[in-house]
């Protein structure tokens, strides 16, 4: 696979040159979806290499389909027009279209049903990306990357279109900002301060699939440990005087000291507090910055990704004389 980034930049900005057919999208659309849910077995695979090199994600299908499912609903698309209007009396129409982005370029912690989210829904907004990540999944992700060219290159559409990068120093990316039309960072507190300090393109700040959990009571403690089971990214916090040890977890003094740190260090995404006090409930949905906050429910209720179609797409205004 091709990993010298000046190419990547170069191919990846020239992709989307094609004329954009909707029908002919969808098509395309269902040919990944058949392709991969016809693999199931090199699926597995993948993820057991991944597995072994402790690398790996805990692989579902019905997740797969469920982003498959959230994606074929979107009404919005390149080249979509949302509005027109005649002005009769300067015989003018003022028209407004749904325009791509160019080339995007999405940085994440390497979660491969982020990858094939992300995948989708800038084919719908015929963005050109670059999928960025360290490695982490590389054969479920290269599995995903590999059969989406295929189809892409099937459908006469250009491979490159799509291009996965493999690094550790996203600078040797982000440096193209010439190019890059778009950064989009879905992940941890830590990688999303990475990518802020070394952006010079606007960027599109996610935490999805990261969360914070606070334990001010063990009157559940039970679900929690579910929870905690699902080896998901779930940063724990106690409350100190509380006798439970729960690995990596960090200790503070009360729900304000959670409050500041989830907010300082959280990735933004979905935070839950386990406590049997309606104060402390109260402050906590009140007081954290996360866009889902939970009381006694699982930060992980919710998993669907918060970039929406619209984030993905431009409105362009257009202006013409009868």
């Amino acid at each position: 696979m091709e990993n010298n980034i000046n190419d990547i930049v170069n191919n990846t900005s020239k992709a989307n040159n094609k004329e954009y057919d909707n029908k002919n999208i969808h098509n395309l659309l269902n040919s990944i979806k058949e392709s991969i849910l016809n693999n199931k077995q090199i699926f597995y695979q993948a993820n057991d290499i991944d597995n072994k090199n402790n690398n790996g994600v805990i692989l579902d299908f019905k997740i797969i389909e469920n982003i498959f499912n959230l994606v074929f609903k979107e009404k919005i698309m390149y080249g979509d027009v949302i509005k027109s209007v005649k002005d009769e009396n300067n015989k003018i129409i003022y028209g407004k279209q749904l325009s791509n982005l160019g080339l995007v370029t999405i940085i994440t912690d390497g979660n491969p049903y982020i990858t094939l989210e992300m995948i989708l829904r800038n084919i719908l907004a015929y963005n050109s990306i670059i999928l960025c990540n360290n490695g982490k999944s590389y054969g479920l992700n290269n599995l995903i990357v590999e059969i989406v060219k295929s189809n892409l290159k099937k459908y006469n559409y250009d491979e490159n279109l799509v291009n996965l990068y493999i690094t550790d120093d996203y600078n040797k990316l982000l440096k193209n900002f010439a190019s890059i039309n778009k950064v989009i960072c879905i992940g941890s507190h830590d990688l999303q301060q990475i990518v802020l300090r070394q952006a010079q393109n606007s960027v599109i700040l996610s935490g999805y699939e990261n969360y914070e959990l606070y334990i001010d009571s063990i009157d559940n403690i039970e679900f929690i440990n579910k929870i905690i089971e699902t080896n998901l990214n779930i940063q724990v916090y106690i409350r100190k005087d509380i006798n439970i040890k729960i690995e990596d977890s960090i200790d503070v003094v009360d729900v304000d000291e959670a409050i500041s740190l989830i907010n300082y260090n959280g990735s933004g995404y979905s935070s839950s507090i386990f406590t049997n006090d309606k104060n402390n409930a109260s402050k906590f949905l009140h007081d954290i910055n996360s866009k889902i906050v939970t009381v006694n429910t699982s930060p992980t209720i919710e998993r669907i990704c918060d970039i929406k179609q619209q984030d993905l797409v431009v409105e362009k205004t257009m202006i013409y004389p009868i």
